[in-house]
């Protein structure tokens, strides 16, 4: 099943067979606001849901399916917080030692939780609208780490390593609600991370990591009438926290991850913002055996990418 033409006392390589992969997720966008000068501080958060994605991978090939059913459906509380709407999309490239990670997300009604602010009922913000797009351009220093064994599982970890792996990243976010002004925002970041995978034996590993870059951010808002648009720039801070574990043999994987990507920056010179983007994921997938004229269609598509 694997490439024994690439493996080495590190990596196995699981290039030539067909990944089908079920994972069930929670994703979200939520804002962390604190203006220290009245105390008053609270967390704007959507109205979160669990989605399911089947996912087929060859090659270069990725087909995906999205369907969340009835049973894991476990937000019926939308008269309580509200309805939130959800799309994410997102690809990760691999170039030699070159990791490239880009991202789309829309998100539509957050509240404010009651307790937070000592109100009789959550403040539901239906209008209040995020969408997100930006990325990642990383390089791996060390070329017997692998990402592949966390992300897309074509690959396995065997032989425990890890890797600095400097990157940049910036994204795009633009927040508009009822009020007729959005905001858009531009954060843009540069920092070392760290990730090890940590083999426990030839089925199980443990992967943990983290990114620190130190960047600019512009928060630019505009306005629908005359208004003149307001600006405020300056520095900012992002982290990333990301933990792994996966059980993985020949045919059949399975594991969990969670990860926590944080950009925090002001909005004028008292009110601080923790903008967070959170990941859990469960996954289960399996390996199949390539069909012959399959690989033979993929190939010869290769060796032309290539020659262009």
């Amino acid at each position: 099943m694997t490439d024994n033409t690439k493996d080495n006392a590190y990596i196995a390589y699981y290039e030539d067979a067909i990944k089908v992969r079920l994972n069930v997720n929670n994703s979200f966008n939520s804002f962390y606001i604190k203006d220290p000068k009245t105390n008053l501080a609270f967390h704007l958060t959507p109205n979160q849901r669990i989605r399911s994605t089947l996912t087929a991978i060859y090659k270069f090939i990725e087909i995906d399916i999205g369907y969340t059913p009835e049973f894991i459906r476990f937000n019926k509380d939308n008269r309580i917080k509200g309805e939130s709407k959800f799309f994410n999309m997102g690809t990760t490239f691999y170039f030699g030692s070159w990791r490239q990670q880009l991202q789309y997300s829309k998100t539509k009604g957050f509240y404010v939780d009651k307790k937070e602010l000592s109100t009789s009922e959550n403040i539901l913000f239906p209008d209040f609208q995020v969408i997100k797009i930006g990325g990642t351009t990383s390089y791996i220093l060390n070329k017997n780490f692998s990402f592949r064994s966390i992300y897309i599982q074509s690959e396995w970890q065997i032989k425990s390593t890890g890797s600095f792996v400097p990157g940049i990243s910036y994204y795009y976010t633009r927040i508009r609600n009822s009020h007729p002004s959005e905001d858009r925002i531009v954060d843009v970041a540069a920092g070392p991370a760290y990730y090890y995978n940590w083999v426990i034996n030839k089925s199980f590993l443990i992967s943990g990591g983290a990114y620190v870059g130190l960047g600019y951010n512009q928060t630019k808002t505009v306005y629908k009438d005359v208004t003149p648009a307001e600006m405020v720039d300056g520095l900012s801070l992002q982290t990333q926290i990301r933990g792994t574990l996966a059980y993985n043999s020949t045919r059949f994987y399975t594991g969990i991850t969670a990860s926590l990507n944080s950009v925090y920056y002001k909005t004028d010179p008292t009110i601080q913002v923790r903008d967070n983007q959170q990941f859990y994921e469960f996954f289960i997938g399996y390996r199949f055996n390539a069909p012959d004229k399959l690989r033979k269609i993929t190939d010869k598509s290769l060796k032309y990418i290539k020659k262009k």
